[in-house]
């Protein structure tokens, strides 16, 4: 990530309190627009008391850990979400592992020990519906009750409201499962995107004359089988490759696993071993057997050519 944002792990990770610290707390995935909310105001308020900007997230997901049957993908891998919030300016990220021993730790100990003996944080800035601490019995009222005795401003933020329904990282999960991904860029204030690794693949689009890079995806939300208008970026490169991606089964060609794959015209470049980040713009249809390669291959270039007017007006 850049210069700003400071990568911390660890509970140890913090030796001697920030100046002034101006703290935000929870997972962020997806870094959406209510996220960023919460974070800049963080950062206004930081430079206005001549603090530190600082968030503190969980690594796990701490559903993961405490409900790892109904655990919900994610929406982008760690490094992405900690590279989301270090581009919007925050100084320090603080990166807490999330186990079920801390998951003990009282809503009280979570104040005591981490927000003030830690941080001797000047100010705490959450959302309204905040829970935090062993069984989520932690709110805003409780931050309020314990803060200020210490020095430590509580400051609530009102959610966001898109479409009538708060903007959540659950909301926008399930956007994308359903393939509204227009909607999903709108709450997120981007596109959702795939991260992974390109792998070899089989061949089989460059025998087509539309040859793919083939994608081994990160574990994250996915959405539905389908052809999608996509922007292609290596990892921590802005230069960036527009195409059409297709995950599904490929079922022109028989029963196989899932698989995404991406083409991008006139690409000459090397691929292979690369991560990448593959922004979805917009599904153009779902996925589909052909009676032949041949008629697979005229529904691709009516394909391509309906990307291409819609990557057009970005």
């Amino acid at each position: 990530m850049g210069a700003a944002g400071r990568v911390l792990r660890g509970l140890g990770a913090i030796r001697r309190p920030p100046r002034r610290a101006v703290v935000t707390v929870g997972v962020f995935d997806g870094v959406h627009r209510a996220h960023q909310r919460l974070i800049l105001t963080t950062i206004r308020l930081a430079r206005r008391l001549a603090g530190t900007s600082l968030v503190i997230t969980f690594d796990p997901d701490p559903q993961a850990v405490l409900d790892p049957a109904h655990g919900e993908p994610a929406l982008m891998p760690l490094a992405e979400r900690l590279a989301r919030i270090g581009e919007l300016g925050v100084e320090r990220l603080w990166v807490i592992p999330f186990t079920r021993r801390f998951a003990r730790m009282t809503a009280e100990q979570f104040v005591r020990r981490i927000l003030i003996g830690r941080l001797h944080a000047a100010a705490v800035i959450v959302g309204e519906a905040f829970a935090f601490g062993h069984n989520r019995r932690g709110d805003t009222e409780a931050l309020r009750s314990l803060g200020p005795p210490h020095g430590m401003q509580v400051i609530p933020v009102r959610q966001m409201i898109a479409g009538g329904e708060p903007i959540s990282s659950s909301r926008i999960r399930r956007l994308i499962a359903q393939g509204n991904v227009r909607l999903a860029a709108r709450l997120l204030g981007r596109p959702p995107a795939l991260s992974g690794v390109v792998v070899p693949g089989t061949g089989r689009g460059r025998r087509l004359g539309f040859p793919t890079a083939n994608l081994r995806l990160h574990s994250q939300v996915l959405p539905p089988p389908g052809v999608y208008a996509v922007i292609l970026r290596r990892a921590g490169q802005a230069r960036a490759w527009r195409g059409v991606m297709n995950l599904g089964t490929r079922p022109t060609f028989g029963p196989g696993p899932l698989v995404c794959e991406v083409h991008l015209p006139g690409f000459a470049g090397v691929l292979l071993g690369r991560s990448v980040s593959v922004s979805v713009l917009a599904r153009l249809r779902a996925e589909r057997c052909f009676p032949s390669p041949q008629a697979l291959t005229r529904q691709i270039r009516r394909d391509l050519a309906r990307a291409r007017r819609l990557l057009s007006r970005i």
